[in-house]
């Protein structure tokens, strides 16, 4: 193993990114589990099989989760040991197993940015020519997209995330505005407008950590813009990247309608800003809602609405995604039963209550207008937040995003506070991250 690969996987084993833990690491050449033909329309009696899913789950084996498990074994026949971890302990348990060379797993739970790293590291089986093309029509494009590395399919959809934009309507109307923004030049100059008397156009989540990395990937593509070429060399630094990056400074130190306060912020940060009444649009994933309704939380109830994320040009949006996936474990002893619990996955007894309960957005489209579904929206925002699961876009999920997520922040915050120009700081990126890349390989 060359000195570079040995000084990546150390990387990535002790790094964590804030909001999105880093990728796990590659795991060599393994003793993979003997090959067998797996079916998605299996007629074989699998009853009495036992599986194993790493997942995050903090509500216990009798809460919502642990539910439905046991109603896919009710289903079945198949029984599902759990390992029930939080978000954060998700990566040390997957890396444990991966450098133990551990056929103990068969499902685990897939961030978007891993997607790479789990086709690259052997860790992942690649369903590509298992899920029928037919069936993976049906899922939502961002949850699809979020579990594809190049043509490999990492892992089958769990639930479907992006960023959505929100807006407040009585600040808009006293502003004589009587919809949200449709392009990002509309935004910027309805910025300016809604900026005054305490009021700032909107506010983001800058601070130095991924939720920067999320909403520039938003604009980068809003834009027009990607990251890498077809031969992987960077070329955000240029192009729908560069403009991205020059609105956003723009925004902060040209205009100044971005809460200050901002480069500092969280998304939870922005959600709370908002619900004050003092900000007039962001960007945040789904869910914000009941909160932004709940009047023990919010001064803005009843005033705010959801929509498309703004685009520019001939893109009508762009959103980044935030969807997972449970992924097969290529050393797994149970490939066909565990392939058993990833096709239920996509049915309304996994999907409704995940929604019901957790308020996690289903990956099959056709689910969307189911009344049951319907009936759970308590909010009435469901069809508004699915119209923009069809512009997700992913962050580059590719090995070595750990390195690029840490360097694109910093050189963007870079930007944003002044200390360098936008060309500057990416210019600046994109050469450490292609240094990165080369000592990845």
């Amino acid at each position: 193993m060359k000195k570079g690969k040995v000084l990546f996987l150390l990387i990535l084993i002790f790094s964590l990114l804030v909001g999105c833990n880093a990728a796990p690491p590659t795991s060599g050449k393994k003793n993979e589990a003997k090959s067998e033909k797996l079916s998605w329309n299996n007629k074989k009696d699998l009853k009495g099989e036992e599986i194993t899913l790493l997942w995050v789950n903090t509500d216990g084996a009798n809460g919502p989760r642990g539910k439905i498990l046991k109603e896919f074994t009710k289903d079945t026949g198949i029984k599902v040991k759990e390992i029930a971890v939080d978000y954060n302990s998700l990566y040390n348990k997957i890396t444990t197993a991966v450098l133990s060379n551990s056929a103990d797993i068969d499902l685990a739970e897939m961030d978007t940015i891993w997607a790479g790293q789990f086709m690259e590291g052997g860790i992942a089986y690649d369903l590509a020519d298992t899920v029928p093309k037919d069936v993976q029509k049906k899922y939502t494009q961002s949850s699809l997209s979020s579990v594809m590395y190049k043509d490999q399919l990492a892992a089958v959809p769990f639930f479907s995330s992006t960023k959505h934009f929100y807006w407040n309507k009585e600040l808009l109307a006293k502003a004589g505005y009587n919809a949200p923004p449709k392009t990002w030049d509309e935004f910027r100059e309805m910025s300016k407008k809604l900026t005054k008397n305490g009021v700032y156009g909107s506010a983001w989540s800058w601070k130095q950590a991924e939720g920067l990395n999320c909403d520039f990937v938003s604009l980068v593509y809003g834009f027009g813009g990607k990251f890498f070429d077809e031969n992987g060399a960077p070329v955000f630094n240029k192009g729908g990247g560069l403009k991205a990056l020059q609105f956003m400074a723009d925004l902060t130190q040209k205009d100044k309608t971005v809460d200050p306060a901002s480069l500092q912020w969280s998304e939870d940060d922005v959600k709370n800003a908002f619900s004050t009444g003092k900000i007039a649009m962001m960007t945040n994933w789904e869910g914000m809602y009941p909160d932004l309704n709940d009047p023990s939380k919010s001064k803005v109830v009843d005033k705010t609405d959801v929509g498309l994320m703004p685009g520019n040009g001939d893109v009508k949006s762009a959103a980044v995604t935030g969807s997972e996936g449970i992924s097969l474990m290529k050393d797994s002893k149970h490939k066909q039963a565990a392939l058993e619990f990833l096709k239920w996955m996509s049915t309304k007894k996994f999907q409704l209550p995940l929604f019901k309960n957790d308020g996690m957005y289903p990956t099959t489209e056709g689910l969307y207008d189911d009344p049951d579904l319907k009936a759970a929206d308590k909010t009435k925002t469901v069809d508004k937040v699915m119209k923009q699961f069809e512009y997700g876009q992913n962050r580059p999920n590719a090995p070595g995003y750990v390195e690029w997520a840490d360097i694109l922040s910093a050189e963007i915050h870079e930007a944003l506070l002044g200390k360098k120009s936008p060309k500057e700081a990416l210019d600046t990126a994109a050469k450490k991250i292609e240094k990165a890349i080369e000592e990845s390989k």
